[in-house]
């Protein structure tokens, strides 16, 4: 979309938006929940077939509604996961609130079951991934996507959240900021559908290459199959000649009197040796033909791969990617993957969102912030919470960071499994942090060391907060929290 502004990344017009759903949406029960794998749809009851929509994509964390039937592209794209456990959990409830955390841009939703059986679901719109929490009454996690680093998706939201807000009226902004949000929904999934299967149709072709090159390997040395039973068949005529530790013999060739080199292992016996000529052209004759077959087999494959590369490119040209075009050119990316799946690498063994978080894993309580409204950040607060969240609470390919030479806080930066995609900029203000929370906060500057997570190791039986680094970087900050940094 060219529309310079994104009310989805703006607190008070978020604000606006679920202050407008409690008189319009309050009061209806669900009558179906939809979860996938990135989504959630909450439908209510009505005529108009409004439904509630929460999603996570990357560069999608959205909420929104949306009344009537859905373009059949989206339909077609978002699968639905079954027996999805936050489906059962959420059946048979009535949306009684909405509205955002003060201060914050995590979206609250009310959901009563009877008059003292009400739960909430959070979703948090910020950070490289966001989350979605549901809490009953008491605060207890009943699921979430991930487990929550702080307590602040783990207490009910204050009786502030459902007040906040000036609704608009049913003709004006809400709706407007709903079309918006749900336009850009459909511009993220069809970037991710394109780029999925350009990159698997990359995967599936660099494999092809090396499979036809392999095989043409092969078949060069199958054909060889009549030069090795010549050699056998010359070898077993003059085998009499043949002694003891010899490494090779040359003799006229049976057929054309041509003088034929033969190869012998020395360490093998005559017999041994013309066995082994013997075997390796019945081995080549063998294969030859097997081989051709599965070599004519992947260069028809490399040409159904060619065709469908091209095809793909014919369809990302015949659209502009905007306005009603993107659900046109997501259909036809959709249509392109339905003829062509069986040249694509089907996903298995993909884990399902179970709610595995209960309400007997209380929330991380570590210090956290959040960089230029994107990146979020997690600080230890003392040894056995850097045990945490070093060894235990962050991804493999997350920065940690931490001031050099000095004791202090283990730190770490959310990457979403792209540290390369950090920019340096974000790294100094994290940086920063990690020099603010040493023994070395009041010195004008620090050097801090960063590195991904995996390569931070723990030895055995040291005290909690000790680690090592098997490689690292480093760089000179000023102690702080810089400007864009916030703590939540």
């Amino acid at each position: 979309m060219n529309d310079p502004f994104r009310p989805w990344t703006d607190h008070l017009t978020l604000q606006n938006l679920l202050a407008d759903w409690r008189p319009r949406y309050g009061g209806r029960p669900l009558f179906r929940v939809g979860v996938g794998s990135q989504w959630l749809r909450l439908h209510l009851e009505g005529e108009e077939r409004a439904a509630l929509w929460l999603t996570w994509l990357p560069g999608a964390q959205l909420v929104f509604a949306t009344e009537g039937a859905l373009p059949g592209a989206i339909r077609r794209a978002l699968v639905p996961v079954k027996r999805h456990p936050l489906a059962g959990l959420l059946q048979d409830c009535t949306l009684e609130g909405a509205g955002m955390l003060p201060g914050d841009r995590v979206a609250a939703l009310r959901l009563d079951r009877g008059p003292h059986d009400h739960f909430f679901l959070l979703h948090q719109m910020y950070g490289a991934r966001g989350n979605t929490v549901l809490l009953d009454a008491r605060g207890c996690l009943l699921w979430a996507r991930h487990r929550p680093p702080t307590g602040l998706l783990a207490v009910p939201p204050p009786p502030a959240t459902w007040t906040q807000g000036a609704a608009d009226s049913p003709s004006s902004g809400g709706k407007e900021v709903s079309r918006l949000a749900f336009g850009h929904l459909i511009s993220r999934l069809t970037v991710a559908h394109e780029q999925n299967y350009r990159s698997s149709l990359d995967r599936v072709r660099r494999s092809n290459e090396r499979l036809v090159d392999n095989l043409q390997q092969d078949h060069e040395k199958a054909e060889k199959s009549e030069h090795y039973r010549r050699q056998a068949e010359t070898l077993a005529a003059h085998l009499h000649e043949v002694r003891q530790g010899q490494d090779r013999l040359v003799v006229p060739d049976l057929r054309d009197g041509d003088p034929r080199d033969i190869a012998l292992d020395p360490a093998q016996s005559p017999a041994a040796n013309l066995d082994a000529w013997f075997r390796k052209a019945r081995k080549a004759e063998k294969g030859r033909e097997i081989i051709r077959e599965r070599l004519d087999e992947a260069r028809r494959e490399a040409e159904k791969l060619d065709r469908a590369t091209d095809r793909l490119e014919d369809i990302s040209r015949s659209h502009d990617g905007e306005g009603e075009e993107l659900a046109d050119l997501l259909n036809d990316l959709l249509d392109w993957h339905a003829q062509h799946a069986d040249l694509l690498p089907t996903r298995g063994g993909q884990a399902t969102p179970t709610g595995r978080h209960g309400p007997d894993q209380p929330a991380r309580p570590f210090r956290r912030y959040i960089i230029d409204d994107t990146f979020e950040v997690w600080v230890g607060r003392n040894n056995k919470e850097n045990d945490e969240l070093t060894h235990r609470a962050s991804h493999s390919r997350d920065l940690w960071l931490h001031a050099q030479g000095v004791s202090g806080s283990h730190v770490i930066l959310r990457t979403a499994g792209k540290p390369e995609a950090v920019p340096r900029a974000v790294l100094a203000k994290a940086a920063a942090l990690a020099a603010l929370n040493s023994k070395a906060r009041h010195s004008s500057l620090v050097p801090v060391i960063y590195t991904e997570r995996r390569y931070v190791r723990k030895p055995r039986k040291s005290p909690p907060g000790l680690a090592t680094c098997l490689r690292d970087q480093s760089l000179f900050v000023e102690p702080g929290i810089h400007p864009g940094v916030r703590s939540i």
